[in-house]
């Protein structure tokens, strides 16, 4: 198989792509988005490390816990509209408060 027959490959099989950003009180977290080519199109993705995963002391509480959450990311007017602060790093920071590296 050729180099551009395997890129190619990929190319179609990809859903989308991820972004690490940082918010304002320092908590990493992804964003992104996934096309779901046989549903609804494009959809924006906000993902955050699983803050109940570990332990205080750094241990791992649950095995079987994901090591990050994946949600739904609203659109700037929809936040403002619902009362909501209209910052993404505002937003994500008050979603998660673990402020280690993602990885």
């Amino acid at each position: 198989m050729s180099d551009e027959q395997k890129n190619n490959d990929w190319k179609e099989r990809e859903l989308g792509a991820l972004w690490v950003k940082t918010s304002l009180s320092g908590t990493q977290y992804m964003t992104g988005h996934i096309e779901l080519k046989d549903a609804s199109g494009k959809v924006q993705l906000v993902i955050f490390k699983n803050k109940h995963k570990l332990n205080e002391d750094g241990t791992v509480a649950n095995e079987k816990a994901p090591d990050f959450r994946v949600y739904k990311s609203e659109e700037r007017e929809q936040r403002q509209d619902s009362g909501q602060e209209a910052s993404k790093e505002t937003v994500s920071a008050s979603a998660s408060t673990d402020e280690d590296a993602l990885f």
